[in-house]
């Protein structure tokens, strides 16, 4: 029988609904499991693709003076953070030329370290970070780590244009907003820039940059504004050679930190307690969820583990007192520069730095410790050209790495040596001759004789003290030699490291003598150095802090503490103590009563009728002190002035130097001012550790 075409057909059509109808069940039936069945569990799916987890910083812990004052606190800013998203790379490149050029108009600066400047004529910015001698093989080292197969005489239009390759920057950009983009865009590949790693392109921006970006959303889509923690200094420039500042991580730091969970985008301490207690006032972050939408990413609060703040640091500084010294010390620099005129004359018209440090006898707490000139951290990034220009370098912590000439304030330590060892007596004569005539080469005069050709008589060496009788020092000097000079040296803690918690920032200071004469490479050590460096000459180079440390040492018996900035850190989180500093005694000088009475009665005799006397003229408080003018290569001579108060009870001790500050008398006022505020304003009988409560709201 022969089949018709018309069955034919019929049969194909059936086989061909079926397969489709088999389709169509399949399909339904996975929709029917998806949407109602399994419904749930691809919801959260879909969501965790456009979601990610961002992290948040935790705020640094707060430093706090020793009354719990905050020093360093945080504000709430805002920051401004480049998100990963679907933007091609000409598109990001474009965004990122308009917000460089938008942070720019709008006063604020970019998170970028390319080493190349921003303007024609382009130079390498190496010479920023190192110093002169090492800025080229620090150069030379980028250009060979690089990415971009660098030469070693690469210039930086070269540079950039092998990175402008690298990154597929427009040659439409002018030459200076491809060095822009280039620069966030390394920052970006340093920082693994991914969905959870966004780069932070600026932080503290105003509310004015936040408008235009909201405005212009479309312009900026891969830009997130962030509520962000950044660093309040809350007393302008106070202490600021002791608090330090935070900055970005550097490349080396990251690599050196990363270890310890380090990101490209943290901020850490570069300098002062900021960089000593980095591992204190960094705290723990946390994290939150962005969802990413078709206008961008938008946060979300599900599944957010908050930031745990840093501990906060106390210092053993009282902020008033710190106020009051850097305040007098800044007035008086002025004034003696005033007062001394044209720095031909060397009367001090050439003073414009110096430093001063106050201790507690007892525990070697530092109360102040000031620095001439300062600057305000919070403005280091903006004008840190001008900071690093300024022939007067105000970034340099002078309190603790400038080494000076002690002049006649090393007196008492001479004094002392000679005392213990039996080489004189504290009712022992010498006559002032004026002109020390024992070596026939080298004749020395004393101060006195030179001004006026008068003596100064017969001299103990309590009177010798009060006046500052060099002739009686020549004698006693050469009487006990440099090495038994030195050995009582050490033991004040000269030419050593005094242990303060500022260790990177600290100068050993040195000590004259044969073998330091010979390190240095000097001439030949001679009998007449002996004299000088009895009379805090030659090459005795000491550190105001070691300075104020040597006296609260003598004044105190001869216990020489540690000296210490850091009074206790606490919790953040519950405000518990989580150490303490405990006051350690590094040396105990034995010294007899007789000697060290003596020796004090002669500070008594400066302030009184000695070479201080007229600047301490009715002042109610009784005052021990040595003055001090040490010569210098060029210029007006260094004053220096030593002491410490009450004289029947004593508490605290001073050291202030001026470079170019004329004599020690003119420094008085400084000393005065902090013996004021100390003494008569009476908050210093309560610190910290009488505060009860919480440490801050």
């Amino acid at each position: 029988m022969i089949r018709k075409p018309k069955d034919k057909t019929k049969r194909r059509f059936t086989a061909y609904a079926i397969f489709v109808g088999i389709i169509a069940a399949v399909f339904i039936w996975r929709l029917f499991m998806m949407q109602l069945v399994d419904g749930e569990y691809y919801l959260k799916l879909a969501e965790q693709k456009q979601r990610s987890n961002v992290v948040i910083k935790a705020p640094r812990g707060e430093i706090l003076d020793r009354y719990g004052r905050p020093l360093v606190a945080n504000k709430v800013g805002y920051s401004l953070h480049i998100q990963k998203t679907t933007l091609n790379n000409s598109e990001l490149n474009d965004t990122l030329r308009r917000l460089y050029r938008l942070v720019e108009s709008e006063g604020s600066e970019v998170l970028e370290t390319f080493p190349i400047s921003l303007n024609e004529p382009f130079e390498f910015t190496f010479s920023e970070q190192y110093a002169e001698d090492k800025a080229y093989a620090a150069e030379l080292d980028w250009k060979d780590k690089s990415a971009c197969n660098l030469k070693d005489d690469s210039s930086p239009v070269e540079v950039i244009e092998k990175y402008r390759e690298r990154y597929k920057i427009s040659k439409d950009y002018s030459l200076e907003d491809q060095r822009r983009i280039v620069g966030m865009r390394y920052a970006m590949e340093l920082c693994g820039f991914s969905v959870t790693a966004p780069y932070v392109a600026a932080i503290d921006v105003n509310m004015s940059l936040i408008t235009k970006i909201k405005e212009e959303r479309q312009d900026y889509l891969c830009v997130n504004v962030v509520n962000d923690y950044v660093r309040e200094y809350k007393q302008g420039s106070i202490a600021a050679h002791i608090l330090g500042r935070v900055a970005i991580i550097s490349p080396k730091e990251y690599e050196d930190k990363r270890g310890l969970g380090y990101k490209m985008t943290d901020y850490l301490g570069k300098e002062g307690i900021e960089f000593e207690y980095e591992s204190k006032l960094r705290g723990t972050d946390g994290y939150s969820s962005l969802r990413e939408t078709s206008e961008g990413f938008v946060s979300q609060t599900d599944g957010a583990q908050d930031p745990i703040p840093g501990d906060f640091v106390v210092l053993t500084i009282d902020s008033k007192l710190q106020t009051t010294l850097e305040d007098a010390l800044g007035r008086t620099i002025e004034d003696i520069r005033t007062r001394g005129g044209d720095p031909s004359e060397k009367s001090g018209g050439d003073a414009y730095c110096g430093a001063a440090v106050v201790i507690d006898i007892h525990t070697g707490e530092i109360l102040a410790m000031a620095t001439w000139p300062t600057f305000d951290p919070s403005e280091y990034s903006s004008k840190y050209n001008e900071l690093a220009a300024d022939p007067n370098t105000p970034m340099w912590n002078r309190a603790i790495s400038g080494m000076y000439p002690p002049g006649s304030s090393f007196k008492m330590l001479v004094s002392i040596a000679a005392l213990e060892t039996g080489t004189i007596q504290t009712d022992t004569v010498i006559k002032d001759e004026g002109v020390y005539t024992l070596y026939q080469g080298y004749q020395p005069a004393c101060w006195l004789w030179r001004r006026n050709q008068t003596t100064h008589g017969n001299q103990t060496v309590t009177t010798a003290l009060a006046n500052s009788c060099n002739y009686f020092y020549y004698e006693v000097g050469r009487e006990l030699g440099i090495d038994v000079i030195n050995d009582y040296a050490r033991r004040f803690g000269f030419g050593e490291k005094t242990g303060i918690e500022l260790k990177r920032d600290e100068e050993r200071g040195r000590i004259a003598g044969p073998e330091d004469r010979q390190k240095y490479g000097g001439e030949p050590w001679t009998g007449g150095d002996v004299l000088q460096a009895a009379i805090g000459q030659s090459d005795n180079l000491f550190t105001p802090l070691q300075l104020a440390s040597y006296v609260a040492t003598l004044v105190n018996g001869g216990i020489r503490y540690e000296p210490h900035i850091v009074k206790t850190v606490r919790s953040s989180v519950d405000s518990s103590n989580i150490s303490d500093t405990v006051p350690t005694i590094l040396e105990t000088i034995p010294m007899q009563q007789e000697n060290i009475d003596a020796v004090l009665e002669g500070m008594l005799g400066v302030t009184e009728n000695g070479t201080a006397a007229s600047a301490f003229s009715g002042y109610e408080i009784k005052v021990g002190g040595k003055t001090g003018s040490a010569q210098v290569n060029i210029g007006s001579d260094n004053g220096v002035f030593v002491g410490f108060a009450p004289y029947d009870k004593p508490e605290i001790a001073i050291a202030v130097v001026i470079e170019h500050g004329n004599s020690g008398s003119d420094l008085v006022p400084v000393v005065k001012a902090v013996f004021d505020a100390y003494f008569l304003a009476g908050e210093h009988e309560s610190d910290i550790n009488n505060i009860t409560g919480e440490l801050l709201p």
